[in-house]
């Protein structure tokens, strides 16, 4: 009995070295195997990071990532902060990733950026209804853990769950790719520590665009949240509230002649709205071009609904939301 006792812990012992082997070859071949995109390497950045480093988390889509800027931040507040905010990120998201990043850091301050709060459910475009490369990147940088496996089962029919937490499947193609496996070597090894989360437009407004912009007609589509993001929103704020975060609400700016062309007044009473259901701060930054002093010099060369600020625009707003939102603590 006693000998096959130890025969059956020996091969317990050899089948959880074959998993554990399994999975670490797994998790490194991904790493190698990724494409290169920044959604990805935010993760890893941020992985990279010292315990209890960050005190200002931000999170958000696009319009977060190329607005907040780290080292104003900073020089403003003494804090350091990090930006986890990736393409099209939604507020389901956000709230999953800032339910994975409290497991690393302890922020004392977390912003939402407010253009998360749209329509998008998370069950659109791909072969299925539920698949994107932007949503599954975003969960394909997390640790497989407890909040990975829940961001899934949220964001996935049961049917795709395998696809989502299994992104080897997708990409392991890429063993020829010597661009892409150099290219994620050479951030593992020599950028991981200097990568920035901040990433604002490189290109300032033309006369040509800003004239697009200024005969565009007028669009009265009201702006619609999804029951998804308001439900998630909620949760969000009551997980910092558990926490003693200090939870914002901040709108970047948009180019203003754009937001004379749309039906701005529902994209602002239904946030401004689900800000105070709760009880929390929403600064909308469009309301306060002359204080922050933007120009059409201060946002990309796009003519897009989802245009972003420049360098010089991120430095003029992110000065401002620090001066706002402190000054506000402080009263």
């Amino acid at each position: 009995m006693k000998k096959h006792r130890e025969i059956n812990l020996r091969q317990f012992l050899k089948g959880l070295i074959f998993v554990l082997l399994l999975s670490i070859g797994l998790r490194v071949s991904v790493l190698l195997l990724y494409p290169s995109n920044t959604i990805f390497r935010t993760w890893q950045s941020f992985y990279a990071l010292d315990k209890g480093e960050i005190e200002l988390l931000v999170v958000g889509n696009s319009h977060a990532y190329s607005t907040f800027d780290t080292s104003v931040i900073s020089q403003m507040t003494g804090m350091d902060s990090y930006l986890l905010a990736t393409n099209s990120q939604n507020v389901v998201q956000a709230y999953f990733n800032v339910k994975e990043a409290l497991h690393y850091q302890k922020p004392e301050t977390i912003i939402l950026e407010a253009f998360a709060l749209d329509n998008n459910n998370n069950w659109r475009y791909g072969e299925t209804p539920d698949r994107d490369w932007k949503k599954e990147a975003n969960i394909d940088g997390m640790r497989l853990g407890l909040t990975k496996l829940e961001a899934v089962a949220e964001q996935y029919e049961k049917r795709n769950w395998s696809y989502a937490l299994f992104p080897i499947a997708r990409c392991h193609g890429n063993w020829t790719d010597i661009a892409t496996i150099g290219s994620n070597l050479n951030f593992y090894f020599k950028g991981i520590r200097n990568y920035s989360s901040f990433h604002p437009s490189q290109t300032s407004m033309s006369a040509e665009t800003a004239a697009l912009y200024a005969q565009a007609g007028y669009n009265p589509d009201e702006w619609v949240i999804s029951g998804t993001n308001e439900l998630h929103f909620h949760k969000l704020v009551r997980l910092c509230r558990e926490e003693g975060i200090s939870f914002y609400l901040v709108m970047a700016p948009m180019y203003d002649v754009y937001i004379r062309s749309i039906n701005y007044e529902s994209y602002t009473g239904k946030i401004a709205a689900l800000a105070e259901s709760e009880g929390v701060l929403y600064l909308d930054c469009n309301q306060y071009y002359e204080e922050i002093g933007l120009t059409a010099e201060d946002f990309e060369d796009a003519f897009t609904s989802y245009h972003h600020l420049n360098g010089s625009g991120a430095e003029k707003v992110t000065r401002f939301v620090m001066e706002t939102v402190y000054g506000q603590e402080e009263d």
